[in-house]
């Protein structure tokens, strides 16, 4: 019964926006006639879709942009993971924890900062550029490579945290026979390591892959000027901009964002099959090996160093220059002298500004605790009663992985169009598409969790008398706290950076700081936005710090 009633809540959350979505998807509907039985089934929207020559340019656009992006993470992410893991690269103890620093900074900042930054007439590259003498700009903010830089630093913590347990598992000793054989480092690096890495890099190209096709935001300001459109942007469009909503436009879209997307995970998920023919660690002989970089040890160093000034230190200091200045320009003595505290003021007079921060920290709140509550419920299923129909749920649970944010987002305001409710217009229809998108995210933290707990403490309880009630509060999540303060934060960051959920689902009264971010760029306004970017980062890292200090403290008087 109680895994008919939760599989029968994640198929509601999860699977009906997604069945209405593509029965719209064949019909030729409008505002007034969302799902409508007396229409009959056409492939006209399809047809009319992939007749347009702009949404050929754009799917061109879509993955041009996306292999590029996947490709800068990927140099970063291997060379980083590699440094740290097999060397003895300089700061490889605190690698990790500096990775989790470009997390913090929502995609959308980090596009309108590498605008200012790259930005062919009020760029500081391009500034630094005119001042030697030249005339034309060296760098265009506004070009597919462009987009390309930003999104991939987006990308590569991630693929950074993936790939350094590849690297951290790999048994040296073939590595050492290819030295022993005569291989300089470099060789045995091309023909040794990274073949038997090989399935590592290849699942996380793939799973790059399904996230930078999702990507809204750097597209968004990055690519529209210069009409590169990228499908997320399209069905954004479509949807908020066009007059009529081009809903036809918008379905078939989707259709292509997600099948693309499945297309990602099912490949993945046949890399991962296939990973056991390039096993190398066994039960004898296994020992890991750091390799001295000699002379290159400063330059390794360097590189990660560059990578979190690049990725997060560099975007941060353009906003907080910019956020004390009565208009953006480039460093020099005459801008120091304008500084000012007005945009701090300006943010603060601006009526919609304190309910944006309301509705955030409720969303932010509710989605991490709502989705790692759930997902501790579906994972004791799975992992402890495991009735039968269990895998069922942990398939369900993974559908929302495989869609698109900016689909679920419109999938999500569809159905609430269909008839009237109480939630839709009001940050809780984005509470509930969160939690839902959000749901394979946290069920990966308490699977992982719940999994290294053996069942004697919970079976010496029950047999005491305890409730199972009273076994989840006083054994299970005290014991799982560390993942579940991981995922819950997590998600918590996610919740507070992704702007295309927002964008499809927020209105004036439901506004988020994500969306209000990309409102304030629409009117232009790059000081104030400078200003809203210093203090939202800095409340997410004090957000980040506190969480874990208590997590740690609450984990130590739960162990004692």
């Amino acid at each position: 019964m109680v895994l008919i009633l939760v599989a029968g809540v994640v198929s509601v959350m999860a699977v009906t926006p997604l069945f209405f979505l593509i029965w719209n998807s064949f019909k030729l509907v409008g505002p007034g006639n969302l799902f409508d039985p007396s229409l009959s089934f056409t492939l006209a929207n399809f047809s009319k879709a992939f007749r347009d020559p702009t949404i050929l340019t754009s799917l061109g656009d879509t993955f041009l942009f996306t292999f590029g992006a996947v490709a800068v993470s990927m140099v970063f992410a291997v060379t980083i993971a590699f440094l740290v893991e097999r060397t003895n690269v300089p700061f490889r103890n605190l690698a990790y924890g500096l990775m989790f620093v470009p997390l913090i900074m929502p995609g959308l900042l980090k596009a309108i900062a590498w605008v200012l930054i790259l930005s062919p007439r009020i760029g500081i590259i391009n500034q630094i550029w005119f001042s030697i003498g030249f005339s034309k700009p060296l760098v265009d903010a506004y070009t597919i490579p462009a987009m390309w830089w930003v999104e991939g630093l987006s990308l590569t913590p991630m693929a950074f945290l993936l790939l350094g347990a590849a690297f951290r598992a790999m048994d040296p000793s073939l590595e050492e026979a290819g030295a022993t054989s005569g291989g300089s480092k470099a060789r045995v690096f091309l023909r040794v390591t990274l073949p038997l890495a090989l399935p590592a890099f290849a699942g996380v190209a793939l799973l790059q892959f399904v996230r930078a096709i999702d990507t809204f935001d750097v597209p968004l300001i990055m690519g529209q000027r210069q009409g590169i459109y990228v499908f997320a942007t399209q069905i954004y469009l479509a949807v908020r901009q066009s007059v009529p909503p081009a809903y036809g436009e918008a379905f078939v879209l989707s259709m292509v964002l997600i099948t693309f997307s499945m297309t990602g995970l099912v490949l993945y998920q046949r890399v991962l099959a296939r990973s056991g023919k390039y096993a190398t660690i066994t039960g004898k002989g296994y020992r890991p090996r750091l390799i001295d970089l000699g002379r290159l040890r400063p330059f390794g160093g360097a590189f990660i160093m560059f990578f979190i000034f690049v990725s997060a230190i560099l975007p941060f200091l353009v906003l907080l220059w910019a956020s004390f200045l009565p208009f953006y320009q480039t460093f020099s003595r005459e801008a120091l002298s304008l500084f000012t505290t007005a945009n701090y003021e300006k943010l603060f007079d601006r009526a919609d500004f304190l309910p944006s921060v309301k509705n955030t920290l409720i969303l932010c709140t509710s989605v991490s605790f709502g989705a790692m509550m759930l997902g501790t419920l579906i994972s004791w299923i799975v992992i402890r009663w495991r009735p039968r129909g269990h895998k069922l749920l942990d398939g369900l649970v993974f559908i929302p992985y495989t869609l698109p944010s900016i689909a679920v987002g419109f999938s999500y305001m569809i159905l609430f169009l269909l008839f009237p409710n109480p939630i839709y217009g009001t940050i809780w229809i984005l509470v509930l598409a969160y939690t839902v998108s959000y749901l394979p995210i946290s069920t990966r933290f308490t699977n992982a969790g719940l999994a290294q707990l053996k069942a004697e403490l919970e079976e010496a309880a029950a047999t005491s008398g305890a409730s199972l009630f009273s076994v989840m509060r006083r054994i299970v999540i005290p014991l799982m706290l560390p993942s579940l303060v991981a995922g819950g934060l997590y998600i918590f960051l996610l919740a507070a950076k992704v702007t295309s959920l927002a964008a499809m689902l927020s209105t004036p009264k439901s506004m988020v700081m994500s969306y209000y971010i990309l409102n304030l760029y629409q009117e232009g306004e790059f000081t104030v936005i400078g200003a809203f970017a210093v203090l939202m980062v800095m409340g997410l890292t004090i957000i980040t710090i506190v969480s874990r200090r208590l997590a740690q403290r609450r984990s130590l008087a739960s162990e004692t």
